[in-house]
């Protein structure tokens, strides 16, 4: 039985034809820089793929998707997808090709973008067009804050909420600066744990601490920059804080 082998000779004969593809569109929303986008790859392949009888077939083999925030507080849906592409010819035969597309988007179109970013690469690099191009679609760059970082902003908020009679702007200002001389060394996890153990509550943010306790922290910790607190480190007792 024979071989067919139309597909080998035809990609061949695609990438023999293949032209560069410009950088003329440019992304101003996010970042700024030049790129390539979806519709210039389609342009310039399409008309070769049908000269010469290839066509491609999407198979989705994995989606994944999170939510994410912005620097700016915009809620953010990140879709990244597994795509395999079956490039086949007229005559039968056929290789595949898998990329991944990773795509972000504030409304539904999150997997499209992500597909489209799949096909845009396999098409690329298959082909061998060569590009230093970035992610694309809809030319908009998105900065986004680690977790972690989303967790704190969103718990000094939540604090900043719920308190009642929230320190002073004066307050703050001194608060910081005595932490800064008294445990300059510290993480926020440790200064959190000692504001926790003066005022005797659970402290998740500055921002929890009333008027009251901020002052008596800030007396506590200034309290300790003096001599004796240097001299007998146990001269502090819980009259001291009160």
């Amino acid at each position: 039985m024979e071989t067919k082998t139309g597909i080998f000779e035809a990609m061949a004969a695609v990438m023999a034809e293949m032209t560069a593809i410009g950088k003329d569109k440019k992304c101003t929303q996010g970042a700024n820089f030049s790129y390539r986008g979806i519709d210039d790859v389609y342009n310039a392949i399409q008309p070769l793929l049908g000269k010469h009888k290839i066509f491609v077939l999407p198979r989705a083999m994995e989606r994944t998707s999170e939510s994410r925030t912005t620097r700016n507080g915009a809620n953010m849906e990140v879709v990244t997808v597994k795509m395999r592409y079956i490039f086949a010819h007229a005559d039968g035969s056929s290789v595949e090709a898998c990329t991944i597309g990773e795509a972000m988007d504030s409304g539904d179109k999150a997997t499209n973008k992500a597909m489209a970013i799949a096909h845009k690469y396999a098409i690329l690099q298959a082909f061998c067009v060569p590009t230093e191009d970035m992610e694309d679609p809809d030319a908009v760059a998105h900065s986004l804050e680690s977790r972690e970082k989303t967790a704190v902003r969103k718990t000094r908020e939540t604090a900043k909420t719920n308190n009642a009679d929230p320190m002073t702007e004066a307050q703050r200002k001194k608060l910081f600066a005595t932490v800064k001389e008294v445990m300059p060394e510290a993480s926020r996890e440790d200064v959190l744990m000692e504001l926790s153990d003066i005022v005797e509550r659970h402290i998740e943010s500055s921002n929890a601490l009333t008027r009251a306790e901020a002052a008596m922290v800030i007396d506590v910790l200034e309290a300790r920059l003096q001599p004796h607190a240097i001299d007998d480190p146990f001269a502090l007792t819980q009259g001291d804080m009160q």
